[in-house]
């Protein structure tokens, strides 16, 4: 099968959504905030996924919220006890934060638990994704680098990856 590398009109992308991995750490708001940039460019949705690597202390859950405040709760019955809290402000008032600095789209986020590398690759298998838009700190070595978490992820999905430093 050939691939189509011109630059034409057919082969400029467009966004619809954005995923944006979240660890919680400050790196990922720079992350957020080129998303931000490109969302208001390209009027694409931005979806921050956070996961929590601790899988004994929530379990087998999942939640969505969004801007509006839907919640869809998944697996669990008191999931809103466990998740809510910490977190969940935090992320919340990280989407007010995306707000106040001028993000003019939809903004919405997920917290899931396991092992980020697997469940950003699922979540890209389950959604469409158009872009995914990660944070990486410098790394000082080329073998660290081999086995970060950012490139294990990259490798495992097909969609355009923009890696922040």
């Amino acid at each position: 099968m050939d691939v189509d590398y011109s630059i034409s009109k057919a082969n400029i992308p467009s966004f619809r959504k954005i995923l944006v991995p979240d660890d919680g750490k400050e790196i990922s708001n720079k992350a957020l905030s080129y998303a931000i940039y490109i969302s208001n460019l390209s009027g694409a949705e931005i979806v921050i996924l956070r996961v929590i690597g601790d899988v004994d202390k929530l379990g087998d859950t999942s939640v969505k919220v969004s801007q509006d405040g839907t919640t869809m709760k998944n697996n669990k019955k008191d999931l809103r006890r466990n998740v809510e809290g910490e977190l969940v402000d935090a992320m919340e008032e990280k989407i007010r934060k995306c707000t106040q600095a001028g993000s003019k789209n939809k903004i919405s986020y997920q917290i899931k638990t396991g092992s980020t590398q697997e469940e950003i690759v699922k979540e890209c298998e389950q959604t469409k994704y158009d872009l995914i838009v990660m944070a990486t700190s410098r790394l000082d070595s080329w073998m660290r680098s081999l086995f970060s978490e950012t490139r294990k992820t990259i490798s495992n999905i097909n969609i355009p990856v923009l890696i922040v430093q």
